[in-house]
């Protein structure tokens, strides 16, 4: 009972600790979008979501088969160098990465000095370590680190953009990079050491082993950017950028919301793992979807509202408001078919279908990027193009529970 109570407590100050990470985060995009203007925080939207892609591909689906397969024994001895090798090659190569594709595609972006500053910071991620910290327990520096950052991240970018006032998108991201540092400072000082500069053969067989066992859950990964961060790159190609503009300011809330529902899949997890029932329940399934769409009805209902609200900083025009109100509620409707494939997806998880899951992801992503692209070059109507971004969450929605219907696996 003292290890359950102890778990709890620590699931709560973690999950306390990113929910305080994202508000920050959020309440210095308000001001982000006030000092650069819409257009130009639609493109610093863009930036942070190629960021953020590159973020996954130094990653690498790498972080989850470390906890999986090694958990306390990757915290220490010739083991800890390794995976702190592999970590390293990975956000180096990112980092050439996205230096190159800055060059190829986004050279006469407005993002593009932003793309090369970022692209640094990929190897100063305040992230970096987390997974040190989880794989040795070491719960009190993880809270320190989190709780670090944060501190940083709202000092710096507040100097920066309120009393500096930068308003080019170059400067902010690095003043975001600096703000990284002293967290990624604090993981150097608990976990480095002179073995990790030591590589030898057997780090190269031990990187080439990990990389292949951890090619499905980074494609798992990769394959979710082809789902709503595809209509922001759409707008960006096919829509004016006031229209950009007004859709990143929706994208934001519900990617942030989204982001509150990794924590549903967790709760959903367990759950799943302390029952040994194999079907799910529809009923269940309703009751959660009708739960989520209770949740999310002022965001369908006042969207003015919300976004006046969460984007305080923001000098709104109408047109701006109603565009990006608009955005909004249709946006909505990719929760409600998050809650509605939750259980689903975190049975598949549970079972360790991991090729399933991504063969339906990467299948219904790809679907989604060759309806909305489709449909944009055949018209030239960009205010559905969060109606067409939305296929992907119902190509999957529908897949999964014919899946499951087809296993006999629902039942009332």
């Amino acid at each position: 009972m003292s290890n359950l109570r102890k778990n709890i407590h620590i699931g709560i100050f973690i999950s306390a600790v990113n929910f305080l990470i994202q508000c920050a985060t959020f309440f210095i995009n308000n001001f982000m979008a006030r000092n650069l203007g819409a257009i130009h925080f639609g493109y610093l939207g863009i930036l942070q979501s190629d960021y953020l892609i590159f973020c996954a591909l130094a990653d690498f689906g790498t972080a989850t088969l470390i906890l999986a397969f090694f958990g306390q024994r990757a915290s220490r001895g010739r083991l800890l160098a390794q995976v702190f090798q592999l970590r390293f090659l990975l956000a180096f190569a990112a980092m050439l990465l996205m230096c190159l594709f800055a060059f190829t595609i986004r050279r006469h972006h407005p993002a593009f000095y932003g793309e090369l500053i970022l692209a640094i910071g990929l190897i100063f991620q305040h992230a970096f370590f987390d997974w040190y910290f989880l794989c040795g327990k070491f719960w009190k520096r993880f809270l320190a680190s989190k709780i670090l950052h944060t501190i940083s991240y709202t000092c710096i970018m507040s100097f920066a953009l309120l009393y500096l006032q930068l308003q080019r998108i170059e400067f902010i991201a690095l003043a975001m990079v600096l703000a990284a540092l002293p967290a990624w400072g604090f993981g150097v000082r608990s976990a480095f050491s002179k073995r990790i500069f030591m590589f030898t053969k057997r780090s190269l067989l031990f990187v080439k082993l990990i990389l292949n066992k951890a090619f499905p859950f980074a494609l798992a990964s990769l394959a979710s950017f082809a789902y709503l961060p595809v209509g922001l790159y759409a707008a960006d190609i096919f829509a004016p950028p006031d229209f950009l503009g007004a859709y990143n300011f929706s994208h934001k809330l519900i990617v942030l919301a989204s982001g509150f529902m990794v924590y549903f899949i967790s709760s959903t997890l367990i759950s799943q793992h302390e029952s040994r029932e194999s079907q799910l329940h529809t009923r269940e399934i309703l009751f959660f979807t009708l739960f989520i769409t209770l949740v999310c009805s002022p965001l369908l209902l006042f969207p003015k509202f919300i976004l006046h609200l969460f984007f305080f900083a923001v000098l709104w025009t109408d047109s701006l408001l109603d565009t990006s109100a608009f955005c909004l509620q249709l946006l909505t409707l990719s929760l409600i078919f998050q809650a509605a494939r939750m259980s689903m997806i975190s049975s598949l998880l549970k079972q360790k279908k991991i090729w399933t899951y991504v063969a339906i992801v990467s299948g219904c992503g790809m679907l989604n990027i060759v309806i909305l692209f489709g449909m944009l070059s055949q018209t030239d109507n960009f205010r559905l193009i969060p109606l067409w971004t939305l296929s992907g969450d119902l190509c999957i929605t529908l897949f999964l529970f014919g899946f499951f219907l087809s296993k006999r696996r629902l039942v009332w």
